[in-house]
């Protein structure tokens, strides 16, 4: 039995695939889905590296803010401040 339903599952695959090959409907889907996936894949990485870039400009200016902070607070433990212990 094992040896007819292979048998069958090839023939089925074989006219399968044959039939796909020769159809120009599912020839120009799979080009239209080939472009549209090509696209979908550009468009996901220019928008990544337009977030990484803009997450990078976001991190330097918060380590210029804290980096700001620490020297303000340094100035002012300076001026009559609490005693550094």
């Amino acid at each position: 039995m094992a040896f007819f339903q292979r048998v069958f599952n090839y023939i089925a695959n074989e006219l399968l695939v044959e039939g796909l090959a020769n159809s120009r409907t599912f020839q120009r889907f799979a080009v239209r889905t080939n472009e549209f996936l090509k696209d979908a894949s550009k468009q996901a990485g220019e928008a990544k590296n337009l977030y990484g870039e803009q997450a990078q400009t976001m991190a330097s200016q918060l380590k210029r803010e804290v980096e700001k902070a620490a020297m303000e607070a340094e100035r002012q433990q300076g001026r009559g401040g609490p005693p550094r212990g």
